[in-house]
């Protein structure tokens, strides 16, 4: 399988900086008051999470942004925990890649992820916001980005994410299996 020249699909983890969100609309309107970008200030965004396990099961909450050649996938006021989010898109793609058509639920929350065929084609929904992806490409840059995700935490926290990462490419390996089979 060859790879775009150009990534097709791109995502940016933010940590959400505690106690900080009161206005929703201050919040979709400039997001960088409230969120720490993992890749672009990693120590810092690492700190938070570490800070955020002593009080909570989790220490990911934040915002994950996901674009399709520069089209936001996800709408801003869709906060919640970034890992939780990973998650249900994997398994997304791993049922859409049996089925045809698959359907999750952000974390926590009543609002629905979507992906299914068109053709040739497919459509990601979050919520009421739909795009139309190519599965030979959104599907490959969609993985690729979930494996830098659990390889930032990896590093940064030093858990080991051995587990996720052979989940990403066992869903690779079956993406591979059924779209580039004769």
């Amino acid at each position: 399988m060859k790879e775009p020249t150009e990534a097709a699909v791109q995502s940016e983890a933010f940590i959400l900086l505690p106690h900080t969100v009161t206005d929703l609309d201050d919040f979709v309107e400039n997001p960088d008051r409230y969120l720490v970008s993992m890749f672009n200030e990693p120590e810092r965004a690492a700190d938070l999470w570490r800070e955020r396990l002593k009080k909570n099961p989790y220490g990911s909450d934040g915002f994950l942004s996901l674009t399709y050649y520069g089209h936001d996938l996800i709408s801003a006021d869709l906060w919640d925990e970034v890992s939780g989010i990973w998650h249900a898109l994997l398994e997304l793609v791993e049922e859409f890649i049996q089925k045809g058509s698959a359907e999750r639920l952000f974390p926590d929350q009543p609002v629905p992820l979507r992906l299914q065929a068109k053709g040739r084609t497919a459509l990601f929904s979050v919520n009421s916001q739909t795009a139309m992806v190519d599965p030979k490409d959104f599907i490959p840059g969609l993985l690729h980005e979930a494996v830098r995700y659990y390889s930032w935490i990896e590093q940064h926290l030093g858990t080991d994410e051995n587990e996720s990462i052979r989940y990403i490419h066992s869903i690779r390996s079956a993406f591979q299996a059924e779209f580039y089979s004769d």
